[in-house]
């Protein structure tokens, strides 16, 4: 209609020819010339999109296609039945859950070891990162990044057994030295104030050398002409670490420290059931432990699905709140919320 109106008032003289015709090309522009121009990105571009292909039908198929079993917190799961088909009851699995004395005691535990591991465990990597960048030997500098790269693939499994036969009683190697030395022996893992101390240790044994990666990389990637400038003004070794070297990799430690409070509700399961025991669940229980133990052992699925979303949601509140706090003291953000 618009056409040919325009064309009706330029046969009559009501205005003159082609006087919209830029404005009209850019106004009725096809959305078809979007898509056309998209498709031939990722057309000059498919040896990325198919290597980016696994990944997005991993989360798709595990992550995504899962989701409409959240609507299990709020019924009475019957097997027989399924998902969709058993009985709703509205809020009574949110009800009996946060009645339970266990929740809060688990919630806090929680919130104590990931804030232990955001303080400790977190800015370790980026300070061994740095070290490892200051060395001079190559050699050396692949020795120890190998060494510590090795407990990362070791299952947590394998690596509480290793734990557990150096705390052991009977004979284990702490123990060894303490009864060599005089002392009685402890029993460490059944003290519920050294289980905090020994899965920090058994973390930042893991997952250090692994973390340094990331930290490394982007260090590498800062232009040398930088440091270069430094030092010819007189900039010492640790001036260049402090006014260049970590302001320049900032982005990516807000990044990732954005991801650890993004977890902030996922203190590890593997670590601490691969540990703890029944004689220290004041301390060592958890969110997923207790979650764990709901389904399997008291046959509780909807809910465990209730305290899983409950710990979803707080995630995704720490999440969006960490981008706005750390957007607004440095000026770096995960995502743009605006």
């Amino acid at each position: 209609m618009n056409d040919k109106k325009i064309r009706t008032e330029e046969k009559a003289g009501a205005v003159p020819v082609g006087a919209f015709s830029e404005a009209e090309r850019v106004k009725k522009k096809p959305e078809s010339d979007k898509w056309k121009k998209l498709w031939g990105k990722i057309v000059r571009s498919r040896q990325i999109y198919l290597m980016l292909l696994p990944v997005v039908l991993f989360y798709i198929v595990y992550q995504y296609v899962p989701m409409y079993g959240i609507v299990l917190a709020w019924k009475d799961w019957r097997p027989k039945y399924g998902i969709f088909g058993s009985p709703w009851v509205g809020w009574k699995n949110f009800e009996w859950v946060f009645a339970r004395p266990e929740l809060g005691r688990a919630i806090k535990n929680t919130l104590i070891i990931s804030c232990l591991k955001l303080a400790i465990c977190f800015p370790l990597p980026i300070f061994v990162a740095i070290l490892l960048n200051e060395m001079n030997g190559t050699g050396t500098k692949k020795c120890i990044q190998t060494a510590m790269y090795l407990p990362h693939f070791i299952s947590w499994v394998i690596l509480g057994g290793l734990v557990k036969m150096i705390l052991a009683v009977d004979d284990g190697v702490i123990n060894n030295i303490i009864s060599a030395l005089g002392g009685e022996r402890v029993s460490f893992l059944n003290d519920k104030d050294a289980f905090y101390p020994i899965l920090l240790f058994s973390e930042i044994w893991k997952g250090t050398g692994w973390g340094t990666i990331i930290y490394i990389a982007a260090i590498s990637g800062i232009d040398p002409s930088l440091y270069e400038a430094a030092t010819i003004d007189g900039c010492k070794r640790g001036g260049l670490i402090f006014r260049i070297t970590i302001p320049m990799i900032t982005p990516v430690i807000t990044v990732m420290f954005i991801m650890q409070l993004s977890n902030i509700m996922n203190a590890g399961f593997d670590p601490v059931y691969n540990l703890y025991n029944k004689g220290i669940y004041e301390t060592a229980d958890i969110l997923d432990t207790y979650v764990y133990r709901l389904f399997m052992e008291d046959h509780r699925e909807a809910v465990s699905s209730a305290v899983s979303l409950f710990k979803t949601v707080v995630n995704f509140v720490f999440l969006i709140g960490g981008n706005i706090i750390t957007k607004k003291i440095n000026g770096y953000s995960m995502y743009s919320i605006d």
